[in-house]
Formats: structure tokens, C-alpha cells, sequence
């Protein structure tokens, strides 16, 4: 008969107590461990209008196109009649929602066709559709304009890279209300609120200006800068 090793069947009694011990640490922990407290603000309010990515309204197009009543309507479909015979002192009984106020274009033929309500009417007397209103803007702001073009002013979505997609420059109607442009006053946006931007304490003492979530935190006469500021000064 073959012999049978009689350790084969045999449980080291080792892997006991290392299961156990396991177990007890384990429990241990548990009952002796301290939550840790996260430290939490409260979320400021802000508009919803102020963080949109895309555009602030919706600009007319070429030709112009609004619902009215559920049905889709153009401009001539009303002004199909000779303006030129409207008494000025009668007031309007439409268009009582537009709030002019634009300077010294206080009056709708300043940027309104006269013949053609479809169409806005430069200082040569040439016509251009709604969809190209930053002509017609920069007769008047020829520095915003120029900026506009370069990416300065304004707004631009889309894609950086344009290999994968287009970027979108958006047009002077797409964030400003062309009968009265002006924004209201807005509060700014709150800035940045992480967990390391908090109470520093410990080695986070030590301010290191390269690290942008310090960077604003430092204290008065712990930069590095050469006149005691808050660190921004110097040559750096």
C-alpha cells in the first residue's frame, strides 16, 4: 500500500492565529477610529445666465425669423406698409417690449431699412442682412469691433484645434441686446474653493508662489516679493 505523508492533511496552526489577528485589528480600528471632518462652505448663489458656455440670446438670422402666436413670422409680413407716412407723435402698439436705449440711436431708422424691415441699413446706404450685425456695429465701435475680430473682445466656442472641429466666433447680437447693449451691473464670480485653498497649517506653512492654489492665499509679509507685499512683487 503507498504511504500517505500524515502532514499532508494537516493545518498549520499558524494560519489560525494570523486570521484572528486580522480580525482583531480590524475591529479595533473600527471602534477606535475618528471620523474625519471635511471642511465645508457654503455654495454661493450664482446666476445661472453667468456661467452659460454658449451664447447669452438667440440672434436673428438672414432672413429674420420670429413666432408669434405659435406661427413663424417675418418682418415685412407687418411692415409691408410705406413708413414714411407714420405720424412720429403716435406711439407704438408693438414692439412694446424693446427698451431703446443705445445713445444717440434713439430712433429705429438709425439701423432699420426703411423699405426693407428684413434688412439693417449702413451710413452709404447700403443694406445687410442680420446675419452680418457686426457691420453694422462697427460703424460706431470701431475699437470694440477691431478687437473683436482678433479674439479680444467677445466670445469664441468650438474647438481650439480646429482639425477636430469648428471653432465659432459669436457675433455682437448673440451677447448684447442691440436696442439697449449695456449689460447690467453683475457681481464677479466667485473664485476657486478647494480643500487645499483652506486653513493652512503645518508644513503647508511653508508658501511655495508656484503652486497656483497658494498663490493667492499668501499672507502679508510672507512672499517672497522685494518690498514685504503679498508676494507679487519683484522680478518674477
Amino acid at each position: 500500500m503507498p504511504r500517505t505523508d500524515e502532514n499532508e492533511n494537516k493545518i498549520p496552526v499558524a494560519g489560525y492565529f494570523v486570521g484572528i489577528g486580522f480580525l482583531i485589528t480590524a475591529v479595533a480600528l473600527f471602534m477606535t477610529g475618528t471620523a474625519t471632518e471635511v471642511p465645508q462652505n457654503n455654495s454661493p448663489a450664482v446666476r445661472a445666465q453667468q456661467i452659460v458656455p454658449g451664447v447669452w440670446r438667440v440672434a436673428l438670422t438672414d432672413p429674420p425669423i420670429i413666432v408669434l402666436e405659435s406661427m413663424e413670422m417675418r418682418c415685412n409680413h407687418c411692415h409691408f406698409i410705406d413708413m414714411k407716412t407714420r405720424d412720429p407723435k403716435r406711439g407704438l402698439v408693438q414692439h412694446m417690449d424693446i427698451k431703446l436705449s443705445h445713445g444717440s440711436n434713439d430712433v429705429c431708422l438709425n439701423c432699420h431699412d426703411l423699405t426693407d424691415r428684413e434688412k439693417l441699413t449702413l451710413r452709404n446706404d447700403e443694406t445687410i442682412g442680420f446675419d452680418h450685425v457686426e457691420q453694422l456695429c462697427a460703424q460706431c465701435h470701431g475699437p470694440i469691433y477691431r478687437d473683436w475680430q482678433k479674439g479680444v473682445h467677445g466670445k469664441t466656442i468650438g474647438y481650439w484645434n480646429t482639425d477636430l472641429g469648428p471653432a465659432i466666433k459669436l457675433s455682437c447680437t448673440q451677447c448684447h441686446d442691440p436696442h439697449s447693449p449695456a449689460y447690467d451691473p453683475m457681481p464677479p464670480l466667485p473664485g476657486p474653493n478647494t480643500l487645499r485653498m483652506g486653513k493652512q497649517s503645518g508644513a503647508l506653512d511653508i508658501i511655495d508662489e508656484r503652486n497656483p492654489l497658494q498663490r493667492w492665499r499668501l499672507k502679508e509679509g510672507q512672499g517672497h516679493g522685494s518690498d514685504g507685499d503679498t508676494g507679487h512683487g519683484g522680478d518674477h
